[in-house]
């Protein structure tokens, strides 16, 4: 391998499979955001849309329930996903909270604000990735049970429909502030990818960066790639 061929290698961050959902996650979410917090606002939108306000708003409702009913769709197929593939498992083991996270976390505080001098070797998944992944299980779960409490509110008694709507909203707040202010700003403003990380469209993270954010990961890779390497070469050999 020359030079320019290792200067250029790239890793598999995200399989198809996985590409395929984080997709159907964020342009499902997307639209029950923008939906959602729409009646928030139903007085001025529908002056605002004048005679078509109604119309705009019927839209709306059956565009909030598509995207909810895709949501449930996707989480019961990711479930599946992580307990029964391969492919799977090996990613849920990966999310799996363990005690060096805090280790970790701890180590590179200390070296963001300069008491410590190098930076921590961090995984596959930092910290973060996965707080953030695990925060998806529990926000999710809020936002559909209060959500098809309030599709079927003639079997729910007033004051249970008030707390699901106060749940489903405020989940709803927090999901798109983590969104915004959290995954995109970290993920996609990043300077070592910035204006756009490209991982959600063709997998692949370069070398440079998993060096610089998942060190920890890269040299398992390398190991992984050297013997592999080494078993090619004997069989070429014999």
């Amino acid at each position: 391998m020359t030079s320019e061929q290792k200067a250029e290698r790239k890793f598999l961050r995200m399989t198809k499979s996985q590409r395929i959902q984080h997709v159907i996650l964020f342009v499902s979410t997307t639209m029950l955001v923008i939906t959602g917090f729409m009646l928030q606002a139903d007085n001025w939108l529908s002056e605002f849309f004048g005679s078509y306000g109604e119309t705009v708003f019927t839209i709306r409702s059956w565009l909030h329930r598509i995207s909810g009913v895709t949501i449930i769709l996707l989480c019961t197929y990711h479930l599946i996903y992580v307990l029964t593939t391969e492919e799977g498992k090996s990613w849920a083991k990966d999310m799996l909270p363990r005690p060096r996270d805090a280790v970790e976390a701890y180590q590179n505080v200390m070296f963001m604000i300069g008491f410590r001098e190098d930076k921590p070797k961090l995984d596959r998944f930092m910290y973060l990735e996965k707080l953030e992944y695990w925060s998806v299980y529990f926000g999710m779960t809020i936002v559909i049970i209060s959500g098809i409490m309030m599709w079927t509110e003639y079997l729910w008694p007033r004051f249970f429909l008030e707390v699901a709507g106060v749940f489903h909203l405020g989940e709803a707040v927090l999901a798109a502030l983590a969104i915004i202010v959290g995954h995109i700003s970290s993920v996609h403003y990043n300077p070592h990818v910035y204006p756009m990380n490209r991982t959600f469209i063709d997998g692949m993270i370069s070398e440079e960066l998993v060096k610089e954010e998942h060190e920890l990961w890269y040299e398992r890779e390398l190991k992984t790639l050297d013997k592999n390497n080494s078993g090619s070469d004997g069989n070429e050999k014999t």
